[in-house]
C-alpha cells in the first residue's frame, strides 16, 4: 500500500514566509515537497518532476497562478494534477475564474491549518484511488486482451493493431505482411499425446514464434492452433525468408517428445482492403497448402 511518503507536492508562492507556512503545517504528514516562487519555475518543475498535487498562489508576477494553471490542464500529460489553490483573493469572481481554469479546491490565506490538512489529505486519497484504479485496469486490459494458456495477444489485441497498421500504411505507405501459421495435424498430436501434453506443444510453438521474430514484430494466437505474425515495414519476400528460418527451427526442435510441421500462408496488405479480407487471404493461403499436405511456406494458393 501507498503512504504519504510516495506523494509529491509543489507548493507555488512568491512569498518564501507563505511557503514556510504551508510546509510548517505539511511537514509531519510525511509528503515530500518540491517549491518554486513564480509561475514560470513552476512549469518548468512540473515539466520535470512527477507531482501529485499542486499548491498554487494566483497573484505572482509574470505568470499568475490562473495562467499556470491553464497552461498545465491544456496539456494532456499533466492535466490530472489536482491543484489546490491557496490565495488572498476571497471575491467570489476570482474563486469562480479558479474552479472555471480546472482548480479542485481553494482555501483563502491566511487559512486554517486542520483546515489544509484535510484539504490536502482528501485530495491525495483521490489521487491514491485513481492510481490504483489506474493499475487495476491496465491488468484487466491485458488480461482481457491476452491468451491465457500462451501468453501471447489475442484476437482480441490483434484486431486492434491490426486496423491501427492498416491505417498507418495508408496515411504513410510502408510494406505490412501477415504470415498465417498453424500446426499440421493437431488432432493426431491430440491423440498421440493426449490434450494436456499437446497443449504444452502450442504453448512451446507460441514461444518458439515470438523469440524469432523482431521485437517490432506482433505474433498472436487466433485459436487452437492458428498463430498470425504481424509485421510491419516488411515485404511478402522478406517475409517468406524469415519464416523459411523459422520454419527449420520448428523442424529441429522437440516438442513433448515429438516433432511438428506447420502450413504457413503469407500475405502483404493490399491498400484500401479491410482487415478482414487481409486476414482471410493469409488464412486461404494457408488453407491451401495443408490441402496439400502441409509443411510449407507459400506467398500464393496452391490450386488442384
Amino acid at each position: 500500500m501507498l503512504d504519504n511518503s510516495d506523494f509529491k507536492i509543489l507548493i507555488v508562492d512568491d512569498e518564501q514566509f507563505n511557503i514556510d507556512v504551508v510546509m510548517g503545517f505539511l511537514e509531519d504528514e510525511g509528503y515530500k515537497f518540491n517549491y518554486t516562487s513564480n509561475g514560470k519555475d513552476a512549469l518548468k518543475a512540473v515539466y520535470s518532476n512527477d507531482f501529485d498535487l499542486i499548491l498554487l498562489d494566483i497573484n505572482m508576477p509574470e505568470l499568475d497562478g490562473i495562467e499556470v494553471c491553464k497552461r498545465l490542464k491544456a496539456d494532456t500529460k499533466y492535466k490530472d494534477i489536482p491543484i489546490i489553490f491557496l490565495s488572498a483573493y476571497s471575491d467570489m469572481e476570482t474563486i469562480s475564474n479558479a474552479f472555471s481554469v480546472g482548480g479542485v479546491d481553494y482555501l483563502t490565506k491566511p487559512f486554517n491549518g486542520i483546515e489544509l490538512i484535510a484539504r490536502v489529505h482528501t485530495h491525495i486519497q483521490m489521487k491514491k484511488y485513481i492510481n490504483e484504479l489506474k493499475v487495476k485496469q491496465e491488468k484487466l486490459a491485458m488480461l482481457a486482451s491476452t491468451d491465457i494458456e500462451t501468453g501471447l495477444p489475442n484476437r482480441l489485441r490483434f484486431t486492434s493493431v491490426l486496423k491501427r497498421e492498416c491505417t498507418a500504411v495508408k496515411s504513410n505507405p510502408s510494406r505490412l505482411s501477415m504470415a498465417y501459421v498453424k500446426i499440421d495435424n493437431l488432432q493426431r498430436l491430440n491423440n498421440i499425446l493426449g490434450y494436456k501434453k499437446a497443449d504444452k506443444v502450442l504453448v512451446k510453438l507460441a514461444k518458439l514464434l515470438k523469440d524469432s521474430i523482431s521485437t517490432k514484430h506482433m505474433v498472436t494466437r487466433l485459436f487452437s492452433s492458428d498463430f498470425v505474425i504481424l509485421m510491419q515495414e516488411t515485404s511478402v519476400e522478406l517475409a517468406s525468408h524469415q519464416l523459411k528460418k523459422i520454419h527449420t527451427t520448428i523442424a529441429s526442435t522437440n516438442f513433448s517428445g515429438v516433432k511438428i510441421t506447420c502450413s504457413t500462408g503469407i500475405t502483404e496488405y493490399i491498400k484500401d482492403e479491410s482487415t478482414d479480407e487481409f486476414i482471410l487471404r493469409a488464412e486461404k493461403i494457408m488453407e491451401s497448402i495443408k490441402h496439400h499436405g502441409g509443411n510449407m511456406i507459400s506467398t500464393k494458393f496452391i490450386n488442384d
